[in-house]
C-alpha cells in the first residue's frame, strides 16, 4: 500500500534532500549526507558574522572562523546508513581538531543538495 501524503510529509527521511555516499578514505564506509537544516544555517551565520566583531580579521582569524563555520554545518549533515546523526553539537571540538579535505568534500556534496541541478539550469 502506498503511503499517504500525510505520512510522506511527516517522514523524517523525506523532510530533507539526502544522498548516500561511499567514503574511500574511511575504509569505504557508506554515509548519508543531508542538506543542512535551518538551525545549522543560523548557527553558521552566528559564526561567520558575530555581532561583536570590531575591524578587520587577520587571515588566520578568518581561516579559523571559516573552519568553525564549516564544522558547524558538517556536524548537521553527516548521518550513518540508518539515518542517525553521527555527531552532536557536543562533538564540535573533536570534529574541529581533525577537520580536513575529506570532511570539506563531504560538506560540499551536502551543500550541493540545496540546489537542484534542474533548478540551477533554469536560472
Amino acid at each position: 500500500m502506498a503511503k499517504s501524503l500525510k505520512e510522506l510529509a511527516l517522514s523524517r527521511a523525506s523532510a530533507f534532500r539526502h544522498t548516500d555516499v561511499t567514503v574511500p578514505e574511511w575504509d569505504g564506509v557508506k554515509v548519508v549526507l543531508r542538506e543542512p537544516s535551518a538551525e545549522a544555517w543560523l548557527h553558521w551565520q552566528d559564526v561567520i558574522k558575530p555581532g561583536d566583531t570590531d575591524g578587520e580579521l587577520s587571515v588566520s582569524e578568518r581561516a579559523h572562523r571559516n573552519l568553525r563555520a564549516d564544522v558547524t554545518l558538517f556536524i548537521d549533515v553527516l548521518f550513518d546508513e540508518q539515518g542517525e546523526p553521527v555527531f552532536s553539537k557536543n562533538d564540535f571540538a573533536d570534529v574541529e581538531a581533525v577537520y580536513g579535505p575529506v570532511h570539506a568534500r563531504l560538506l560540499r556534496q551536502a551543500l550541493n543538495l540545496t540546489t537542484d541541478p534542474k533548478e540551477a539550469e533554469g536560472k
